[in-house]
């Protein structure tokens, strides 16, 4: 599992402020020349494109993705109006990244991002009916070739040089009945296979469907369909496609729930399928006992099955993935061990824009060569309890060993296969250990006018042998959020 979620029934707009604050290839089917020589591009830029997923995305199951309202309790009966309950809010993001990669160009970045968002409320009857839109925008400080998605991308891959961008990355028409909500547009999902990877100035965004019900107390039901993405660092939708595979598909779906048998006990089990690609299922469990003034220990399970599906373009499939942890909290201090295991032949792969990986060792890399465990330490403090409310540091040290590619490996031996880059390194089927040492120190300011408002600064070390699959790189980046509610 992962840290710090953001409770996700806040406007998208300032749960993103939340999330940010605490914390590549074609299609499989003709493979061509240009196929290599992208797929090598992808292999190089691995580190920017899924880096730093568990330093951004919260616990898997830590949290309700909805507000679970008691079953008696009819949210749309208590509708104000469509324009009694909507909200305006404007978040306003100063970023700054500095990348070392061995073998690699340093990259420097640094961007003004905003997103002004409307929710409205929905009207008053049975069936409330509503819309949502967000103005998303950025201006460029400092970057160019070679920062990717961190400033703007062009259609055709190029475009860096564009000072600024704007354009809508949230719309969408919205029906409910009680407490449940439809919903159709480009919209912000959270839940295990489309979190969104925030790591840059802007978000991605999904175009695509969504129902949540949460009329059961406790119970908290989701199901969505999609069609295509927003990228980060981009100003057109575009097809989906798997993070590491790089294949393009039509469509993902996904069906499942969050249930709160009590506040010491949580699970979650999902179902998602990325057409003609696989079919891939999500259980977790958490639970604690004890209090914090003496100890609280919470033990944590995740878990991923991946098959492959229809077509089969990004190959046969048979992959296993997961976690468990262990947390122990002593007042501000939480100290917490986890393991996690890869079983299979291929990588443990997710949707592209997402951050889809609710394992506990995702961090600055995910770990999720074929075979490979490894092993975390990670301490949090909160330093409220130390006269700075708002300052919390975690710091966590991570080791990778037992990855092993060489049996997939072999299906694309040819430079000019699909997925040549991802299971080759450095002319070598992908193997071999590496580690990562990081710390992350978070103020958010707890009153005043900036009241919310956070400054986060991400200082990361990954050092991998020769041929392993993410390249030895230094991390430094320094995000403020400035979130307003206009009314």
């Amino acid at each position: 599992m992962k840290i710090y979620r953001v409770t996700p029934y806040l406007t998208p707009l300032v749960a993103l402020a939340a999330m940010a604050a605490l914390n590549p290839r074609a299609s499989a089917a003709e493979p061509t020349a240009g196929h290599a020589a992208a797929a090598q591009t992808r292999a190089a830029n691995r580190a920017e494109e899924h880096g730093e997923h568990g330093v951004i995305d919260g616990e898997a199951i830590d949290q309700p993705h909805t507000e679970t309202l008691p079953a008696t309790e009819s949210a749309q009966a208590g509708s104000k109006g469509l324009i009694g309950d909507s909200h305006l809010n404007l978040l306003l993001r100063s970023y700054t990244d500095h990348l070392e990669t061995t073998g690699s160009n340093t990259r420097n970045a640094s961007v003004l991002g905003s997103q002004l968002n409307f929710e409205s409320g929905f009207t008053t009857g049975a069936i409330g009916l509503g819309a949502d839109a967000g103005l998303f925008s950025a201006f460029k400080l400092n970057g160019g070739n070679g920062a990717g998605n961190m400033v703007h991308v062009g259609p055709d891959g190029g475009g860096s040089n564009q000072p600024a961008w704007t354009y809508f990355g949230l719309y969408d028409v919205k029906a409910r009945a009680s407490n449940t909500v439809l919903k159709y547009g480009a919209q912000i999902v959270h839940n295990p296979f489309l979190e969104p990877h925030d790591n840059r100035a802007l978000p991605p965004t999904f175009l695509g469907t969504t129902l949540s019900s949460s009329d059961i107390a406790g119970l908290n039901l989701v199901a969505g369909s999609f069609t295509k993405t927003q990228p980060r660092g981009q100003t057109h939708l575009q097809p989906l496609n798997t993070a590491y595979g790089g294949t393009q598909f039509k469509r993902f779906s996904y069906l499942g729930g969050d249930y709160t048998y009590s506040p010491d006990t949580k699970f979650a089990l999902y179902a998602s399928r990325a057409e003609n690609v696989w079919d891939q299922y999500y259980s977790a469990f958490s639970h604690s006992i004890g209090d914090a003034s003496a100890i609280r220990w919470t033990g944590q399970l995740n878990y991923y099955a991946t098959r492959n599906q229809g077509s089969s373009l990004q190959g046969a499939i048979n992959a296993n993935a997961y976690s468990v942890a262990l947390s122990a909290q002593h007042k501000a201090h939480t100290v917490m061990l986890a393991y996690q295991k890869i079983q299979g032949k291929q990588f443990f792969d997710y949707v592209g824009e997402g951050a889809g990986d609710f394992l506990s060792n995702s961090m600055n890399v995910d770990y999720n060569a074929p075979g490979e465990q490894s092993l975390q330490l990670r301490h949090t403090i909160d330093l409220g309890s130390y006269g700075l409310p708002g300052f919390k540091i975690m710091s966590w040290l991570v080791q990778g060993w037992g990855a092993d590619g060489s049996a997939t490996a072999a299906n694309y031996a040819d430079p000019a296969s699909s997925q040549h880059g991802l299971y080759w390194k450095n002319g070598a089927p992908v193997r071999g250990k590496h580690w990562e040492i990081g710390m992350i120190p978070t103020y958010v300011i707890q009153g005043g006018k900036l009241k919310g408002s956070s400054i986060n600064l991400t200082l990361m070390h990954h050092h991998a042998t020769s041929h392993y699959s993410d390249p030895s790189n230094n991390i430094y980046r320094l995000v403020m959020n400035m979130p307003m509610n206009i009314f």
